[in-house]
């Protein structure tokens, strides 16, 4: 029987504190990962209802973590928030409340579902000031844009963001109980607020995410520049627009994508176009081959052997009822496209399919 290893979150340094929401599978995951980091951050969990606090309770106050290689890992230490009343509430495991809580906060890693992002971030707003660093690790794409039209109109009082794109395996057993199923990478890197910084590397002006976040062993992250992480991120964008739409459409696992190559093409083909035409990226060494239709089958084809037996999260979501993430996957690649004047019609019908299949199997569950 695997041995099990006491993390401890460490609060070494409380004048630095990372805040994470969203504690899904990724979130989770960020939250043990940063706990291991040595001589580390405080580490705090926003929770958005009181309910997950006795569910942390149960859960014996702490993260269990399975390691890829079948080790059973714990981590404590946590600090929490729970909000409700309008307010966040310094709250321990046991129950017991403390005073509201007000502090701004330094560094906040946001890992809810894209179609939450806002709601999530709301109830934050108050909280969060140019000074503050908002790392968006999810999947997706758009959910900046939708952040600064609802939360942050005015660039002057916009917080630092980071683009975040993991590429690790993570399962959600329950709540605060994760299994890491494939051992892979994580990248990050700023978005700039004005076309003079697109290409500035983390390290020549220190970010306090950049520099610390690496030394988790199980991250294995790696910052770059703007132009850097986009592209990673626009890669991953591509893959998630083949196959959360085409499976989820077809109740399917990924290993039916194999029989779809001429919507492979199509899709493909549309993204290349719009990737090729990104002002941000034109002037970036070896754009054109790296997201040429050929290279993106390459990359589509390799994670689909890798995981041809696993079903994505669009599908589940479908099965569930539950609201999917495709305006922020497909809706992404449309919305670059209206704004270059690059038309996109087969990620535009993709967009439709899925909205409708939502609203059908959203009206079958009201009439049961």
């Amino acid at each position: 029987m695997p041995s099990i290893t006491t993390s401890l979150a460490t609060t070494s340094m409380p004048s630095v504190r990372i805040h994470i929401i969203g504690l899904g599978s990724i979130g989770t995951f960020a939250a043990h990962a940063v706990s291991e980091i040595p001589n580390g951050p405080s580490v705090t969990l926003l929770l958005h209802r009181r309910s997950l606090l006795e569910t942390y309770r149960q859960n014996g106050n702490q993260i269990r973590f399975e390691s890829t290689d079948g080790k059973h890992l714990v981590s404590r230490g946590y600090d929490l928030e729970t909000f409700y009343n309008d307010k966040w509430h310094l709250t321990t495991p046991q129950m017991k409340d403390s005073a509201v809580v007000t502090d701004e906060i330094q560094h906040l890693i946001v890992c809810a579902k894209a179609t939450q992002t806002v709601s999530a971030l709301r109830p934050l707003v108050p909280r969060l000031s140019r000074a503050s660093n908002i790392l968006f690790l999810q999947n997706g794409a758009g959910m900046i844009e939708e952040v600064n039209k609802y939360l942050f109109p005015d660039p002057m009082f916009r917080p630092n963001y980071l683009i975040g794109v993991i590429s690790h395996g993570v399962t959600l057993n329950s709540p605060f109980n994760i299994t890491h199923t494939g051992f892979s990478a994580t990248s990050i890197g700023p978005v700039p607020s004005n076309a003079s910084v697109l290409n500035r590397i983390p390290d020549a002006q220190p970010d306090y995410l950049c520099q610390t976040l690496p030394n988790s062993p199980i991250l294995n992250l790696k910052p770059y520049s703007y132009s850097g992480i986009l592209q990673i991120q626009l890669e991953k964008l591509a893959v998630n627009a083949f196959c959360n739409p085409i499976c989820a459409l077809n109740n399917a696992q990924n290993k039916f994508l194999f029989s779809v190559p001429e919507i492979r093409r199509a899709i493909l083909t549309e993204i290349s176009e719009v990737v090729l035409s990104l002002p941000e990226l034109k002037d970036v060494p070896g754009l054109k081959e790296r997201f040429s239709v050929e290279r993106l089958e390459q990359t589509v084809h390799a994670i689909i052997e890798k995981t041809a037996n696993a079903t994505c999260s669009m599908v589940w979501d479908l099965r569930s009822g539950r609201e999917t993430e495709i305006n922020f996957i497909n809706g992404s690649w449309s919305r670059m496209g209206r704004t270059l004047g690059v038309r996109t019609p087969v990620n535009d019908e993709l967009v439709e399919k899925v909205l409708e299949r939502w609203g059908s199997s959203r009206r079958c569950e009201q009439s049961n």
